[in-house]
């Protein structure tokens, strides 16, 4: 029997454990704490951090493992690209591009040195470094973490300076980017490279959570209806050729855009698929199975067709969200009646963790769209 190593056993990381199970694998879980919806489905746990590649390479040694890979988590990818190197095993992207591409300083240098979707950015670790900023509103974000967690828009220097220190003890660095702020529609898409072309650039629409920074995604509509075909065509000019320069050969690679004024700019790059499940808004939607591709492109085996069928029906993929800290009722989230899919990340009774602390997923759900709304589902 095959074995995995599954870098992390959070919402993410199930779809990825249950593909393998249903392909026969033996999976290991790794997490820093026993903890998450993946520990019903794997075959073994392992008590390591996902970052932790020394100790992940003497597991997969011990165990023997055939494959170590996630999905979903930007922090895993580094050690998952570094202990397949070192092991023989096989990896879509070195360690090095993944390091590049969690690190948000390091990308948008990257991404400015080649030109692709410039912004006004800065590096800071002290309030002095902020002195000579001058552009407002800002938004600051740790360097190296995921998700929303010290995340905050600034209307000031004031109100930067005063705020930075919070924002600073979520980056392991003590580095955050701050970033002009910007405005308009935010996208998605979702790319997959074969041989060194980008044969799957998918746009789609991402609706977030207005009153929480960072772009907390309360819901994905596939395909894009909110973005004009003049921004779709130029947010997938950008992906191909952003492909191109990190020079990616194979795999996933998941971008997301917002739609300014002066074009799409792109917010975030990470080479593996998305955290929201949209690999099965994509898979209902259109037939494409970017999990499957994953997997098989990754063991060195042909993916399955990418190309997009025509004619497609509209899907909404929405999150049911808690507050951290309370507890989990499905009678307080009842099913959506179109829904085609549907899954709850807690049980009745338990209390909702705390992941970027603003306003956490506890399920989500995939419905059929059957008109253009022009702002879908409050």
């Amino acid at each position: 029997m095959k074995k995995a190593i599954v870098l992390g056993v959070g919402n993410a990381q199930v779809d990825l454990i249950r593909y393998l199970k249903l392909q026969g694998w033996w999976v290991i879980g790794c997490s820093y704490r026993r903890e998450g919806r993946g520990l019903d489905d794997i075959d073994q746990f392992a008590l390591l951090n996902i970052t932790d590649a020394d100790g992940i390479e003497q597991l997969a040694r011990a165990e023997n493992v055939d494959l170590v890979y996630s999905i979903g988590s930007d922090l895993a990818m580094p050690a998952a690209a570094r202990v397949a190197s070192r092991l023989g095993l096989p990896f879509l992207i070195p360690a090095e591009t993944a390091e590049l591409l969690q690190n948000k300083l390091l990308l948008r240098g990257f991404l400015t040195e080649h030109a692709i979707s410039p912004i006004c950015y800065k590096g800071i670790r002290s309030q002095a470094d902020l002195d000579d900023w001058s552009i407002f509103p800002a938004i600051v974000k740790p360097v190296d973490n995921q998700g929303q967690r010290g995340v905050f828009v600034a209307a000031s220097r004031e109100e930067a300076k005063a705020r930075l220190e919070n924002s600073l003890q979520f980056s392991r660095s003590r580095t955050v980017i701050i970033e002009e702020f910007l405005v308009g529609p935010e996208i998605s898409v979702n790319t997959f490279v074969v041989n060194g072309e980008t044969v799957f650039n998918e746009v789609s629409d991402r609706l977030v959570v207005e009153e929480f920074p960072g772009g907390i995604p309360r819901g994905h509509i596939y395909p894009a209806v909110h973005c004009a075909e003049a921004a779709r065509q130029e947010a997938q000019r950008l992906t191909e050729e952003c492909n191109r320069a990190l020079g990616v050969r194979n795999g996933p690679v998941y971008y997301q855009m917002i739609l300014t004024a002066g074009g799409p700019r792109i917010v975030e790059v990470t080479p593996r698929l998305d955290g929201c499940h949209m690999w099965r808004l994509i898979k209902m939607t259109s037939g494409v199975d970017l999990l499957e591709a994953s997997v098989k492109c990754l063991l060195g085996e042909t993916p399955p067709a990418l190309t997009v069928k025509p004619g497609l029906q509209t899907r909404y993929l929405g999150f049911y969200y808690c507050p951290p800290g309370s507890q989990f009722s499905r009678a307080n989230h009842p099913a959506v009646p179109a829904a085609e899919h549907l899954e709850y990340y807690y049980a009745d009774g338990e209390i909702v963790r705390p992941i970027n602390g603003y306003w956490e997923k506890v399920g989500y759900y995939i419905e059929p769209i059957f008109h253009r709304p022009c702002f879908w589902r409050e």
